[in-house]
């Protein structure tokens, strides 16, 4: 009988390859592709292939998996290192999200969406990531727009459009007011729902369903056991913005007696299917100190998901505590890419030495840890065993790294040192579902320099219509002041 003949083989690589149990290193390994799945996985291959990839030099590891991106060209975040409203206490996203009680446009009133979207999918792309779950509203079109994007792109997307329990209401004296309206978050639960069922198997199979709640903050406890069970009949993950802000631990022990985690876990959310965002503020955490409760112990004994964005919060002078920590106690931590530059490279360095800051230790947080969360635990979050791993029977969904640069350098372990010394510069190829997407360092479904340009004009356009959108009709750089001066004479 002869052998087979499969689409693609890669081959002549350090190969990041999955056991069964784990990742392991495969010199000279071979990686054949048959249609959008890994048929097999080895030192040869004895068959044939329509194409052949030389990755002789290169490492290749699995496509990495975001569990919380808010994909786009991030034209408020841009501005605001360094800088924002004290009374915020740390948190970015105030600044930019409330809409005005009295009418003014609002920030992103002047941006260009189909530009900025296209700009956040080409840089995950780009960057080696192959899925993402998405945070964002229906946007133009009920959500067309955004499919459009990612099919364009060929990503393998995890979205419905968000359920939003409430509003943030920028007033005129500055203040902003959350307003709660259960009425509105169960008629958007019923549209995620809808689009859910409409748009199973959509983008060649690469689009899979999430019921997404905004915010914890911005939520009931009614709304949130109705969205949990929605998303419990629908058989997809449930994911919420979690104690992302330092008020949500206080106002909700004021307010119940309990911290947040012990709520939700008398809600009934926490399981294996929950993803929780970012999950910075519990009872341990030293920002809160309040040792009385040990939320970490509730989230872990529920295998409960966390989608840790170390990159943002870092930017805000705060870390998780800790990457370890939760993962020890049983809690299953993924990274996202929650802000720009959409980078998943950023995100493993940073959790790794947060963690080593968070905990005074070296040792935690090691470089195979981080590197799973980025692939395994993203797979595991999403209920995924097929991605996430080089594997006979995974779908093929791989990143091709070229080591090539005084960067990178020699190095005896390479998993140690995509952690803490790659960018996604040395990425030289793509491949979702064995679809070659990014080759020799560049798109092949886009045209980065459009891109780009697109999204620079879109950028300005918001930052130009700053005033605006302004109670005091600040410019953008009035707001936000550029670290050095203009040059004059």
């Amino acid at each position: 009988m002869p052998a087979a003949t499969v689409d693609l083989l890669i081959e002549g690589g350090t190969v990041i390859a999955f056991d069964g149990q784990e990742h392991r290193y495969l010199e000279g390994g071979t990686i054949a592709i048959s249609g959008d799945e890994i048929v097999a996985v080895g030192p040869g291959f004895a068959g044939e292939a329509k194409r052949r990839i030389d990755a002789r030099g290169r490492i290749v590891i699995p496509g990495q998996i975001s569990t919380h991106a808010h994909i786009g060209a991030h034209e408020g975040p841009r501005q605001l290192i360094d800088s924002g409203r004290r009374d915020f206490i740390r948190s970015s996203f105030l600044h930019f999200l409330p809409a005005s009680r009295s009418g003014r446009p609002g920030f992103l009133a002047p941006q260009d969406a189909r530009a900025s979207l296209r700009y956040g999918f080409a840089t995950l792309l780009r960057q080696g990531v192959t899925t993402v779950l998405a945070f964002a509203p229906a946007g133009p079109r009920d959500g067309e727009l955004m499919l459009e994007v990612a099919q364009e792109f060929g990503i393998r997307l995890v979205w419905a459009p968000i359920v939003a329990g409430g509003r943030y209401w920028l007033e005129d004296d500055g203040r902003v007011v959350r307003e709660l309206d259960d009425a509105a978050g169960l008629k958007s639960l019923e549209a995620s729902a809808r689009f859910i069922e409409t748009h199973r198997g959509a983008l060649d199979g690469r689009l899979s369903g999430v019921i997404a709640l905004d915010e914890y903050y911005v939520s009931t406890p009614a709304l949130r056991r109705e969205a949990k069970q929605v998303a419990r009949g629908l058989g997809v993950p449930f994911t919420l913005h979690f104690v992302e802000q330092h008020r949500e631990f206080f106002e909700t022990m004021g307010a119940t007696g309990k911290t947040p985690v012990q709520c939700l876990a008398e809600e009934g959310l926490l399981d294996e299917a929950t993803i929780l965002a970012h999950c910075v503020y519990i009872a341990s955490h030293r920002a809160v100190g309040y040792p009385l409760e040990d939320d970490i112990a509730i989230l872990g004994a529920a295998k409960v998901n966390v989608a840790h964005s170390p990159v943002a919060f870092s930017r805000r002078g705060l870390a998780l505590e800790s990457f370890s920590r939760y993962r020890r106690a049983g809690i299953n931590v993924a990274l996202g890419t929650d802000t720009y530059p959409l980078d998943m490279f950023s995100e493993m360095r940073m959790a790794s030495l947060m963690n080593k800051f968070a905990d005074n230790n070296h040792e935690e947080a090691p470089a195979e840890s981080v590197f799973s969360a980025s692939n395994l635990a993203g797979a595991q979050a999403l209920g995924r065993p097929d991605l996430g791993r080089i594997a006979p029977g995974a779908k093929a969904d791989l990143v091709v790294i070229d080591p090539r640069s005084l960067t990178f350098g020699p190095n005896p372990d390479p998993v140690r040192a995509i952690v803490h010394l790659a960018t996604p510069e040395m990425i030289d190829s793509v491949i979702v579902a064995g679809r070659l997407l990014v080759e020799g360092k560049r798109l092949l479904v886009a045209d980065e320099d459009e891109i780009i340009d697109a999204a620079a004009r879109s950028s300005r356009a918001v930052w130009d219509g700053h005033a605006a959108h302004d109670i005091l009709g600040r410019s953008a750089a009035e707001r936000f002041p550029p670290s050095l001066r203009a040059w004059t004479e």
